[in-house]
């Protein structure tokens, strides 16, 4: 009868161990996903004032403004995935590609009238 309790005890005990271990990890999880969807929000945020400036410079069209953002939101997230300063000199120079070729000569050169924006936008 001893054994049978010692027994039932030391299940019962690992069962709650167990149990615990993965309360843990749910929880982190959570946190990693909360993490993930402040920066989403916050590369939001970069991304139409980006855009803003844009438009208000060039006065773009709302289908020119929505496509600008989507490139902003795409450069803010690979930029935050690359691992090294040459990942983050390469996604530059492709943004600053999309951007020359998106944009007209004249369009441009307003654009790199403004060093700053420009540096802003392709960095």
């Amino acid at each position: 009868m001893k054994k049978i309790i010692v027994a039932f005890v030391l299940f019962f005990s690992f069962s709650i161990t167990t149990n615990a271990q993965e309360t843990i990890k749910v929880n982190s999880q959570e946190k990693q996903i909360k993490s993930v969807e402040t920066k989403k929000v916050v590369f939001d945020d970069l991304a139409k004032k980006d855009t803003y400036e844009l438009v208000k410079l060039l006065q773009l069209d709302q289908q020119m403004a929505k496509d600008l953002n989507g490139l902003f939101i795409y450069k803010y997230n690979q930029l935050n995935l690359a691992k090294n300063e040459n990942e983050k000199n390469q996604i530059s120079e492709r943004i600053e590609a999309k951007l020359r070729a998106t944009f007209t000569p004249s369009q441009m050169d307003k654009i790199a009238s403004q060093p700053d924006l420009l540096k802003r936008l392709i960095h």
